[in-house]
């Protein structure tokens, strides 16, 4: 593929994504030539990650949440790429796939316990806050 034409197939691959209810997210460690990554939230536990790459690559996975600590743990993510195809069937976006493809989806578990990240966090905030203000006062 020509540069001009993977871009442009990249960008309907991506526009496909959006009208499912994918988005983009500040939250994710962007890998080298990547040019897109999207997530949906499959449900309260489970999202969906698909990145777009500059030489028409394309990576997809389902992962714990990024709500939770677990989202971490290569544990609880695997290949999508079943899922990525029956979207861009669906839209009737050709592609061309290479090596071997899972021939069944596999079921994840979740983890135990899900830890949510956000009250941490906000939690150590106000516990510099206090820490701070009471530096303050002295």
């Amino acid at each position: 593929m020509q540069w001009m034409a993977t871009n442009e197939w990249l960008q309907r691959i991506k526009g496909a994504l959006v009208q499912e209810g994918f988005s983009d997210t500040i939250l994710q460690t962007v890998k080298p030539g990547q040019v897109f990554g999207l997530i949906k939230k499959l449900d309260n536990i489970w999202e969906m990650h698909v990145r777009g790459f500059n030489d028409g690559r394309l990576e997809a996975e389902i992962e714990v949440s990024r709500d939770y600590f677990e989202h971490l743990d290569d544990t609880y993510r695997r290949d999508a790429t079943l899922e990525l195809m029956r979207i861009l069937d669906a839209y009737q976006i050709l592609y061309q796939s290479k090596g071997s493809l899972p021939q069944m989806e596999m079921t994840l578990y979740p983890p135990n316990q899900l830890t949510p990240w956000k009250p941490v966090v906000a939690i150590a905030a106000l516990i510099a806050f206090l820490i701070w203000l009471g530096r303050q006062n002295d």
